[in-house]
């Protein structure tokens, strides 16, 4: 078995990578009696809110390049010089693009902030916002090209360490120095500076300094069109606490937080092995391998279903050993919000074929079609029944973009047969 693991690429490369990609919610995991012993869940509610927001700053300011990165790379393999000067280029254009996005975002935080939080204090919360957005933003791009270059290793080893010194300076903040909130905040900032920092001089020799308006062009026209796709995820698990930040009390906001926090582990578990997933798969398409590429699809099938159903008793019992008896009514809410990770698994089967085939927009338009059915759920039934109406959202939405794409997917393929 190991040895089968060991020199099949796509197996190996999802187990680091995945490894990598979840140390952050692992130790999110841990950390759980920590936060609830230490944090109110008005406090945890805080906390998690900003990191939420901070994840939809982040994806403006990137503009979902990363994934052109993913994608254009293989375009440049036998011209090395080229790759370097198209990574540079992104890699500069999106430093100086969310670099004056976020100094416009200081600038106007009085009137920005007071539009995004009721309850949450514009300062220092709204610049821990925007700290995060940039430096996560910049991130991103090492993180892609770690990925498309298929050096797991490397990668699993930069989450792992940025994972621990985050938990350790996080622990400081909160149990010596009593910063409360604020903390998971602050040492996430502290940690990002020197990791990006560290990051890009290693990856320097990955790339040219350069500014080719023509790689950034098609770039966009690539990426631009997926931005709803990526914002979506954040949307449908996520939006709702903006919603209910203005609707329900702190403590209620806190539970949720907990819920999703604990639920999206599951998706990140997925979004993970997409990781090895796309690569892997792309590059089986582009040799004509049709055969193994199918395989790949199945496999990724299975790891949905098998880790989705085991996930459900798993992390109710997890919440119910790991936490404070002041978010045990969290239990109920977790098997629901698992339900809605499930469809998101299946969601990344049908799109693998189309960002092949480049067919971005098809997976705009079903992401855009979910995001707008959840916000307008959350709106309708959060002032109604509350964190209720938070779930069925996140549920109806999910469903609603798998049954949307694969349609999609499936008139794609009679029209290449026709």
């Amino acid at each position: 078995m190991l040895s089968k693991i060991k020199n099949n690429i796509f197996l190996k490369n999802s187990i680091l990578y995945t490894f990598g990609s979840m140390m952050t919610p692992i130790i999110g995991f841990i950390m759980l009696p920590v936060y609830t012993n230490y944090l109110t869940p008005s406090e945890y509610g805080v906390m998690s809110t900003v990191q939420t927001v901070a994840g939809l700053i982040q994806l403006i300011l990137l503009l979902a390049l990363h994934g052109a990165v993913t994608r254009f790379y293989y375009d440049f393999l036998d011209q090395p010089e080229k790759q370097k000067e198209y990574i540079g280029t992104i890699y500069l254009f999106v430093f100086i693009f969310s670099s004056i996005i976020s100094v416009i975002l200081v600038v106007f935080s009085g009137l920005i902030g007071n539009i995004i939080f009721r309850e949450i204090p514009i300062y220092p919360y709204f610049y821990y916002l925007v700290g995060l957005a940039w430096l996560s933003a910049l991130f991103s791009l090492p993180l892609a090209l770690l990925r498309v270059q298929e050096k797991a290793g490397t990668f699993v080893l930069i989450n792992l360490l940025k994972s621990i010194f985050t938990v350790i300076l996080t622990f400081y903040f909160l149990t010596y120095k009593g910063f409360g909130a604020e903390s998971a905040l602050l040492a996430n900032i502290i940690v990002l500076v020197v990791v990006v920092s560290i990051v890009f001089i290693i990856q320097s020799r990955y790339l040219t300094i350069s500014f080719n308006i023509e790689y950034i062009k098609a770039s966009l026209l690539f990426s631009l069109p997926l931005l709803p796709h990526v914002a979506s995820g954040w949307i449908i698990s996520s939006s709702d606490r903006i919603i209910l930040e203005k609707f329900v009390t702190t403590e209620e906001l806190g539970i949720y937080a907990l819920a999703v926090q604990i639920s999206t582990v599951l998706g990140m578990f997925y979004t993970s092995v997409n990781s090895a997933f796309i690569p892997r798969y792309t590059s089986l398409r582009k040799a004509g391998n049709e055969e193994s590429a199918q395989k790949l699809l199945k496999v990724f099938w299975y790891v949905v279903i098998f880790f989705g159903i085991l996930s459900i008793p798993v992390a109710m019992y997890a919440t119910k050993i790991l936490t404070s008896v002041e978010y045990h009514n969290a239990i109920v809410i977790i098997p629901l919000l698992l339900i809605g990770q499930i469809f998101y698994g299946f969601y990344f089967i049908v799109v693998a074929k189309l960002y092949f085939l480049k067919k971005t927009k098809s997976i705009a338009t079903s992401s855009l079609m979910a995001a707008i059915t959840n916000i307008v759920i959350n709106l309708l039934l959060i002032p109604i029944i509350g964190l209720a109406g938070a779930v069925v959202s996140t549920i109806v939405a999910e469903i609603m973009r798998v049954i949307i794409i694969f349609s999609a997917s499936k008139r794609m393929e009679l029209n290449r047969v026709d």
